[in-house]
């Protein structure tokens, strides 16, 4: 969100606004915090639980993975351990390396599988999240796009973003052009209510007794 912006326009427009106004030829300038409207629209947490719900998935599925190629390990050491007792025959020793060689194969073949879920899964992760934060940042947006068109504004700069070098894009602002507060009522205007919890129930009898 650091780099998002509604508009940037150049520095030098804002040379051209009268100190202490906020007004040109046309409509308002104002500003909004992105970062305050991402986070406090109520369908960014929502979302967030679900991906955390999908990285928990992931991490139970790639713990049973890991537990697979524990017990291949021990069942190797065994093998290993087994194949050169003095008692055995050459050909039996010669049996027993071979299910070693097996067991080294399947191994490998087990640490492939767990390496390529990971990559794989963790892009997947990547991806979810970012269509998750494009999709909200378009909602946000398209939000902000409407209230500039409904009520006049001419620029609606993100003060929360920066430059490439770190610096606050917005130098300056007055709070009263802040339209933060009306975008984040906008966007949770429909807003789920939260349920609230059931009223523990009472044993009638006991009540009764009291």
């Amino acid at each position: 969100m650091k780099h998002t912006t509604i508009l940037i326009a150049a520095a030098a427009l804002l040379a051209f606004v009268a100190p202490g106004s906020a007004q040109v030829s046309g409509g308002r300038i104002v500003t909004v915090d992105l970062n305050r409207v991402f986070t406090e629209y109520y369908k960014t947490p929502a979302s967030s639980a679900k991906l955390k719900e999908t990285a928990e998935t992931y991490n139970k599925e790639q713990d049973d993975l890991l537990a697979g190629f524990r017990k291949l390990s021990d069942e190797l050491a065994k093998l290993q351990e087994d194949q050169e007792k003095s008692e055995y025959t050459d050909e039996v020793r010669a049996q027993k390396r071979k299910l070693v060689s097996d067991k080294l194969t399947e191994i490998k073949a087990k640490e492939g599988e767990i390496q390529n879920y990971r990559r794989s899964h963790t892009e997947l992760l990547q991806q979810a999240t970012q269509r998750m934060r494009s999709g909200i940042i378009k909602e946000i947006q398209e939000v902000i796009a409407k209230e500039a068109r409904d009520l006049g504004y001419l620029y609606v700069f993100d003060k929360s973003g920066t430059t490439l070098n770190g610096i606050p894009t917005i130098v300056y602002s007055q709070d009263a052009l802040d339209i933060t507060d009306d975008i984040v009522k906008v966007l949770n205007k429909n807003a789920p209510k939260p349920v609230a919890p059931e009223a523990p129930k009472t044993d009638k009898k006991e009540t009764e007794k009291k």
